[in-house]
């Protein structure tokens, strides 16, 4: 309970302290990154995929891996070199900056500092350094000197971090602070322009000092997936194109920074391509893959992510336990929980299919109800997405068929983003926010499809058993990572994952829900139903207990409280009329 209270204020903080700056844009920004470097953490050792093995990763196992360097993409107009961790490798260090290690001659004369031209106007300086040094972490203080020898009222000198700026002066205290802002952004561009270091270290020199180079959380959300997508496939790729499906969950860590600022580290853990799902028959072995949809292929790489954090956790040692974004977690709830100060944020190329899509319908309310048809639950079942209510009970039983994916973004922000198995050892992870690349979406369906189906609030009540609730996605409109050209036919048929400590990219033939290979069948993913299952059990091994390890069937092994509070969740989709979320337990009878 503890953990949960400590979530819970962490997440309302969170909420407070973003609430300016999580919204969703107008429009978004243009954005191309710039080359990076980064490393995995952990990762697992390729082991030969076969029908007896499942995925080609095999069991889930701890082993260090070795730096990569991420291929760049060229330059843009809000550029960021997003700088590996020195111990850990995260991607994406807290400034919203760019920024290079000090000392670096070469580095310092490729990203030479510079400021708008014929320099900011004293009313914008301030704004600016203050922006400057918000985006760093570092303290900013105005202090007031004696005025000796000049014809001016007032002197100010700008502080940051312990570096004392040179002296700006005016008539007035407002005029002396103006001036002494524009004396600080000067003093940083003279010492970049010589090349010496700054007198602290605390912030990084090579530094734009324009304000469209500060990134906001979107750019930084965007930067981070598209520098790891380029790491992982080479330039020639045939994957490449790929790039233009991709959705991916962002770690974000807060850390304390100088003087009280909250230092922020964004590392990619999952990702995800692909527009397709399965259209074959029902299949009851657990070994293929029915939903090939970037987002919804991110969020089962990232269930592998938190599978292999358990085992850090467990079987990691000393080393093990602080690496992992896990911590015990007393009392007679899930054994772990986050981290404190660890958020999860989506990010995603296209706008969701469904209920997000359809923009053209009007809305009726009847008793606080939506009654729009585009706001039922729709299925893909054999190529075609129509509503659950359409589909007739001999096609569904045959058939495969997946809730689309605005229909699955509305049922984790109720139950999380964990699911069933995980429910076991931890409590539901719910993301804080979603970027969405695609300009062409409607804010405001997105928002009604995600957080209004069904209805929690009235005369109805939640019914929800705890912890289970629902929460709000802070919604952005954020840069895209790949242009926007009509995705090639050759990627319709394909789907990618990887997930932090995975060696390489997967390649899933979406037509056969399996790894792609020359010979067909191909080996299954290390994302399918039974890779999950396996993994379970092996959690359960390493904590002792022998209760889940009798647990025979993946069906079985499912966590009552969320099972329960799915069903209750079904029912009020039912009892509302937006259709009844389609049950499928012979699909998981599977034991092995």
């Amino acid at each position: 309970m503890a953990g949960a209270a400590s979530s819970a204020e962490d997440g309302g903080r969170r909420k407070l302290r973003l609430a300016a700056s999580l919204q969703m844009s107008p429009t978004p920004s243009s954005w191309r990154p710039l080359a990076t470097q980064g490393r995995d953490a952990w990762g697992t050792q390729p082991s030969p995929g076969a029908e007896g093995d499942v995925g080609q990763g095999g069991p889930l196992t701890l082993a260090a891996s070795h730096d990569r360097p991420l291929a760049g993409a060229g330059a843009g107009k809000l550029a960021a070199s997003i700088a590996a961790e020195e111990a850990g490798g995260q991607m994406g260090r807290a400034p919203r900056v760019s920024g290079q290690p000090a000392g670096h001659s070469d580095v310092l004369k490729a990203r030479q500092l510079h400021m708008p031209p014929g320099d900011p106007s004293p009313e914008q300086a301030v704004g600016l350094l203050s922006q400057y040094a918000a985006s760093l972490g570092v303290s900013l203080n105005f202090q007031e000197d004696p005025v000796t020898g000049t014809c001016f009222s007032f002197a100010t000198c700008a502080e940051l971090d312990g570096v004392v700026c040179p002296v700006g002066t005016g008539n007035s205290k407002t005029e002396a602070k103006q001036q002494a802002a524009l004396s600080a952004l000067r003093y940083i561009q003279s010492q970049q322009d010589s090349l010496e270091p700054p007198v602290t270290s605390s912030w990084p020199p090579g530094t734009s000092m324009n304000v469209e180079n500060i990134l906001t959380h979107e750019q930084r959300c965007a930067a981070v997936v598209s520098a790891a997508f380029d790491r992982l496939l080479a330039k020639d790729s045939p994957y490449q194109d790929c790039k233009g499906t991709v959705a991916a969950v962002i770690l974000e860590k807060e850390i304390p920074g100088a003087w009280g600022h909250a230092k922020e580290i964004y590392e990619l853990v999952a990702l995800g391509t692909g527009i397709g799902t399965y259209a074959g028959w029902l299949d009851f072995s657990g070994r293929r893959l029915h939903d090939c949809h970037g987002l919804v292929i991110a969020r089962r790489a990232l269930l592998r992510f938190f599978f292999r954090q358990l085992l850090l956790a467990t079987q990691g040692g000393a080393k093990g336990r602080e690496q992992s974004v896990l911590t015990p977690q007393p009392g007679p709830g899930p054994p772990f929980a986050l981290k404190p100060r660890i958020f999860l944020h989506l990010y995603v190329s296209n706008t969701p299919k469904g209920a997000a899509q359809d923009v053209y319908l009007p809305l009726s309310l009847e008793d606080g109800l939506l009654l729009s048809s585009s706001f039922r639950l729709q299925v893909h079942i054999r190529g075609q997405l129509k509503p659950v209510s359409y589909v007739a009970p001999a096609l569904r039983c045959t058939h495969v068929g997946c809730l689309s994916a605005s229909d699955k973004l509305a049922r984790w922000a109720v139950l999380g983003l964990g699911g069933a198995l995980l429910a076991h050892f931890l409590p539901p992870l719910y993301a804080t926010s979603l970027v969405l690349a695609d300009p062409c979406h409607d804010p405001p369906t997105l928002n009604r499809a995600i957080h209004t189906r069904p209805s929690l609030d009235g005369t109805l009540g939640s019914c929800l058993p705890l912890p289970y609730t629902r929460t709000t996605l802070h919604l952005f409109a954020g840069p895209a990572v790949a242009p926007s050209d009509p995705i090639p036919t050759a990627c319709h048929s394909l789907s990618l994952n990887w997930s932090l400590g995975d060696s390489d990219i997967e390649v899933v033939d979406v037509a056969t829900g399996r790894v792609k290979a020359e010979a067909v069948p191909g080996p299954p993913s290390r994302l399918c139903k039974a890779a999950f299952l396996q993994a379970f059990r092996q959690i359960s091994h390493a904590l002792g207990k022998p209760h889940l390890l009798a647990l025979k069937t993946y069906e079985a092994a499912k966590a009552g409280a969320y099972r329960n509070a799915r069903q209750q969740l079904s029912h009020l989709l039912d009892q509302q009329g937006l259709g009844a979320w389609p049950s499928k337990p012979l699909v998981g009878s599977f034991s092995s």
